[in-house]
């Protein structure tokens, strides 16, 4: 009996200095990912959001602003999204340049095709842009998008910084 419980204890004491390791040696942020590299522009981005990454695509990396980007989002659901509500703010040298917050589901106006996803699912969302002006752009933005739930739940949040060359 008493083998038994020194084994135990043991098994226990393992498994703790074990989890403390892993704890203490975890990175408080996510990686940052490169979504485009090409000689006229260079799109990175980190989630925000401490429990969840978000994966995100540019495709085809342009190599100018004229040319057809196709974008998309995708993540895994911790809450429902019966309302969505958007947070984005653009900055240029530390200053704000664009703040712009918007209701992306309400109740009873569903804008998307993800209103009204529940918890669990993969929500993916699909997008394309185009500029009409090929605008001569060297500089550095840095974008923050957040979306929160009718409850106040964090759903994405996205720091991501556009270089161009």
């Amino acid at each position: 009996m008493k083998t038994r419980l020194c084994d135990n204890m043991l098994l226990v004491l393992i498994l703790i200095m074990v989890q403390m390791n892993w704890v203490h040696s975890q990175d408080p942020q996510w990686l940052v990912h490169t979504v485009c590299d090409s000689g006229r522009i260079t799109v990175t981005y980190r989630s925000c959001d401490p429990l969840q990454d978000v994966g995100f695509t540019l495709l085809p990396c342009p190599e100018r602003l004229t040319d057809l980007i196709k974008i998309r989002l995708a993540l895994i659901l911790r809450q429902s999204i019966d309302e969505l509500y958007s947070s984005s703010e653009l900055w240029l040298n530390g200053h704000t340049i664009l703040k712009r917050d918007e209701p992306l589901c309400l109740p009873h106006f569903p804008r998307f095709k993800f209103c009204g996803s529940r918890r669990g699912e993969i929500i993916t969302v699909e997008s394309s842009f185009k500029s009409k002006i090929d605008l001569p752009l060297k500089a550095d933005f840095d974008l923050k998008l957040r979306a929160i739930n009718q409850d106040g739940f964090l759903i994405a949040c996205v720091n991501a910084t556009l270089s161009f060359h």
